[in-house]
């Protein structure tokens, strides 16, 4: 079972700072959100790794940042091209309801955060925004 979550680092030049992660109990946990300076860092040979300059781009001074920074992380992979073989009606909220025009496109974050039908004026990155509040906390199974 995956789990998702803010952890704070239990080790490290950054201990104590939060940063969200994924993977399980089985195969270990890794973080999610502030990749590219976590992969230069694991690049780094072993010795060197405490003083890598990295370590500055890792991490975040509360949960919510960290929250953030993977939700605009998970934005940056968005989609708003996906076909649906069947027609749907779109789900953007509009006033009091939603807009339910008949469409078979789609808006997704893959791969399972958000899949939602959306109609050609609806499918934009600000209407997933304002429709999406994640990632929050989740645990799955592929």
């Amino acid at each position: 079972m995956q789990r998702h979550t803010v952890q704070q680092l239990d080790s490290g030049p950054r201990a104590g700072a939060f940063v969200y992660t994924g993977g399980n109990d089985r195969i270990g946990r890794y973080v999610e959100c502030c990749t590219d300076a976590w992969l230069e860092i694991i690049r780094t040979p072993v010795s060197d790794r405490g003083a890598s300059p990295a370590w500055s781009r890792i991490g975040h001074d509360t949960a919510d940042e960290a929250y953030a920074h993977m939700r605009e992380h998970l934005l940056e992979r968005l989609t708003i091209d996906g076909r649906h073989a069947d027609w749907s009606g779109c789900t953007a909220p509009v006033g009091d309801g939603i807009c339910d025009v008949p469409t078979k496109r789609f808006a997704a974050i893959r791969p399972s955060y958000f899949r939602r039908p959306l109609c050609d004026e609806h499918r934009t990155r600000e209407t997933v925004e304002a429709m999406w509040d994640g990632p929050g906390d989740w645990s799955g199974s592929w």
